[in-house]
């Protein structure tokens, strides 16, 4: 049961991971300086740390023994306290954080775009993330823990969770901080159920998770620097 605790709290810790990430590298003011003006932000590059480390965990496992291992323990100690577990509830729990967000911008609570640049920004989202995870399962064809299929790596459940979760961490985080962060909590939920009805392992989850925050932020870079520049040189152009 220890690891499967340390999971949970792995997948929860990503509430506050996700944008609490520091980059301890000292440099002077003249290199950030050159670094800004070739286009490349430090302080925007910190957040893709932890989505590129959990893709990466992922990646590790299909090649890495020791992490498949890990893999294998946590399934079997699933499966030994929670044979008889299954629900239905993560295919519902995924949509969750976006379903709240619009509603909540339906009802008037105020975010950081309006509610067409929201939806815009989220379809874009899902494109990416949904084109990725497609690609990636029959790229590698890794066999489920039930053996119900060859598509089980990543997690698609867990990618469209926490899609959601960081489009609303993005709308809220201004407006509402403890708001903003609450999606996570749905996110890992369905995550730790992806598990628990024996569809996906740990890294699969893991990158899941990662593949859905990073396609979340490239949804919202491209809003900002190809949707809104563009509407603005063509705004100056008149």
């Amino acid at each position: 049961m220890k690891k499967i605790f340390f999971f949970i709290l792995l997948s929860s810790g990503i509430v506050n991971a996700s944008n609490a990430q520091n980059i301890d590298a000292q440099k002077s003011d003249d290199q950030i300086s050159n670094i800004e003006k070739s286009g490349f932000n430090l302080k925007s590059q910190k957040y893709l740390i932890l989505p590129v480390a959990l893709i990466s965990y992922g990646f590790s496992s299909l090649a890495n023994t020791e992490t498949k291992k890990w893999n294998f323990q946590i399934k079997e100690e699933i499966t030994e306290d929670h044979s008889n577990f299954h629900t239905k509830i993560d295919n519902y729990l995924q949509f969750s954080p976006v379903a709240i967000t619009f509603a909540l911008k339906a009802a008037g609570v105020r975010g950081q775009n309006n509610l067409w640049s929201s939806a815009k920004i989220y379809a874009t989202s899902t494109l990416l993330m949904a084109g990725t995870v497609y690609a990636l399962k029959n790229i590698m064809g890794e066999q489920r823990p039930d053996n119900s299929g060859n598509n089980s790596f990543p997690s698609g459940h867990t990618a469209t969770a926490f899609a959601a979760a960081e489009f609303m961490h993005q709308e809220f985080k201004k407006s509402s901080v403890l708001l903003s962060y609450s999606g996570y909590l749905a996110a890992s939920a369905t995550g730790t159920l992806r598990m628990y009805n024996n569809k996906h392992y740990l890294s699969d989850v893991l990158a899941g998770a990662g593949i859905g925050i990073l396609t979340t932020k490239a949804a919202y870079w491209l809003n900002e620097k190809v949707f809104v520049s563009h509407k603005t040189k063509v705004s100056k152009s008149f």
